[in-house]
């Protein structure tokens, strides 16, 4: 979560704001935007950002035609379980997609019960956002968009100046948070309903930014993911 953070900076919504339902996004449209916006930064077309995958049929993709049933047969004979969706994109291409009922959880561990998917199902993602920033950050760094890995972190946030004096954090490069190896004080492992959890705190923060970035250093920059 805290590797995401840093490319979404200023601006984003925050709870209470307009869903992307109530904005009328379809969650697809905005991923595919996004990575669509990117690489038409590098291909230099423009129409890119309303992208829509184009469906094709398994064979042609290079699948068996009875994917469906044994997926079915997968579910039924409990070897998969509790399946949100299935989504299957290959060499640009909507190969497959299915959505189930199953048990789901609100942002903070909150049971809600079951819930049937649908494709613009707000889904708490937490920590597979990670992979998708890093994948949009490879390709914004492709297009020459955004600092190197090795580049480092804090001018990127010129308005905490205090926080680049010192030493250690002044290390810190893209690389690190990426990664996941700031060195820095973070602690889920309690409920979220305690103000101590680093993540419920956050969120309770005027500054999130600087919450993150002002975290107590308790190991050298690098030397452990967490």
């Amino acid at each position: 979560m805290v590797a995401g953070m840093f490319w979404l900076r200023r601006g984003q919504m925050q709870p209470g704001d307009l869903t992307m339902n109530e904005l009328g996004l379809s969650r697809r449209r905005m991923l595919t935007g996004a990575g669509g916006v990117l690489i038409g930064q590098m291909i230099g077309e423009s129409s890119v950002a309303g992208f829509e995958w184009q469906p094709t049929s398994l064979r042609e993709a290079g699948f068996s035609n009875d994917l469906d049933a044994r997926l079915d047969k997968a579910i039924a004979d409990k070897r998969v379980w509790n399946l949100h969706s299935v989504i299957v994109v290959r060499n640009g291409r909507l190969v497959f997609e299915r959505y189930f009922e199953g048990e789901d959880t609100a942002r903070g561990s909150r049971p809600i019960g079951v819930v049937s998917f649908k494709p613009d199902s707000l889904h708490d993602l937490r920590s597979a956002s990670k992979s998708v920033v890093g994948l949009l950050y490879g390709i914004a760094l492709a297009a020459g968009k955004v600092p190197a890995p090795e580049d480092q972190l804090l001018p990127s946030f010129p308005e905490y100046a205090d926080l680049a004096a010192d030493p250690v954090r002044s290390r810190w490069t893209l690389h690190h948070v990426l990664s996941m190896t700031m060195g820095t004080e973070w602690n889920e492992a309690m409920p979220y309903t305690n103000p101590a959890n680093s993540e419920t705190a956050m969120d309770m923060a005027p500054d999130r930014y600087r919450y993150i970035l002002d975290r107590p250093m308790i190991m050298e920059p690098g030397k452990r993911w967490v």
